[in-house]
């Protein structure tokens, strides 16, 4: 991720994380989880069933502010991901965007969105250091992966 002036990313020698298991991801506030068309057949498959009983049984559909509809998973009470029961059920399948947190767009944004998201996530600054190319393959990942929507 290039600045717009050709300076290098806040993460050019690399950033510490380790995922901690904590679950502040997965649950305790509300969230979206949008899926693509290659999550849905890895869940499907995972799950056993076809991609539409997979959408019936675990997915919702998510109206943005401009009014298109996205396809997420469902949360259960109390804002759990749907998938989560002492750690991640889906974990082999989860979706991309599940797999490349924190390499998001605007935890990635500078280095004060990277420090501000740490006070939510205790994996990051943690663990292993993750070069600067595997972050920018994790977030290649998100970045270009294409949320199944819908018209009406």
């Amino acid at each position: 991720m290039e600045a717009a002036d050709d300076r290098r990313p806040f993460y050019s020698d690399g950033l510490h994380f380790q995922c901690q298991r904590c679950s502040f991801c997965c649950n305790g506030f509300p969230g979206v989880v949008l899926l693509s068309e290659d999550d849905l057949k890895r869940l499907s498959e995972w799950a056993d069933v076809t991609p539409e009983q997979f959408i019936l049984l675990y997915c919702r559909w998510v109206e943005d502010d401009s009014g298109v509809k996205y396809l997420s998973l469902r949360e259960k009470h109390g804002n759990e991901c749907i998938f989560w029961s002492e750690g991640c059920g889906a974990y082999e399948a989860r979706p991309v965007q599940c797999s490349t947190y924190p390499f998001w767009t605007a935890v990635l944004k500078d280095e004060s969105s990277w420090k501000n998201e740490s006070c939510h996530c205790p994996g990051i600054n943690k663990g292993p250091l993750r070069s600067r190319e595997e972050i920018d393959a994790q977030f290649a990942l998100y970045k270009n992966r294409r949320p199944i929507t819908k018209q009406d």
